[in-house]
């Protein structure tokens, strides 16, 4: 292999993955609403302002937002916490959902 090509082989290989991320979280997000019958009303990726439990045990592989929603069954709008990969698999574990629900008992 040239000298020269590495270095565009690591570019593209970095801007794949970041593509790749991206599109993933994105995808396992609208998976979560359309199974759960709710509206996305507004997203925020990830926050320092994240409930305790979720900072000491999110990973750098994992995703997490804060969305607000419409609930289409009890007819209201709620916000959650949502952390979505596996602490060690990240993104590669789509089954791997962690909701926190705010203001809710």
């Amino acid at each position: 292999m040239s000298p020269k090509l590495l270095p565009l082989l690591l570019i593209f290989a970095a801007a794949f993955y970041c593509y790749w991320y991206y599109s993933r979280s994105r995808s396992l997000l609208q998976d979560w609403l359309d199974a759960n019958g709710l509206k996305l009303l507004h997203v925020k990726r990830g926050s320092p302002i994240m409930p305790l439990a979720m900072i000491f045990t999110t990973s750098r592989n994992q995703v997490v937002f804060h969305v607000t929603v419409y609930d289409t069954s009890m007819h209201r709008i709620r916000s959650a916490w949502l952390r979505f990969g596996s602490f060690w698999w990240g993104l590669l574990d789509a089954d791997a959902v962690d909701v926190t629900w705010e203001h809710e008992a």
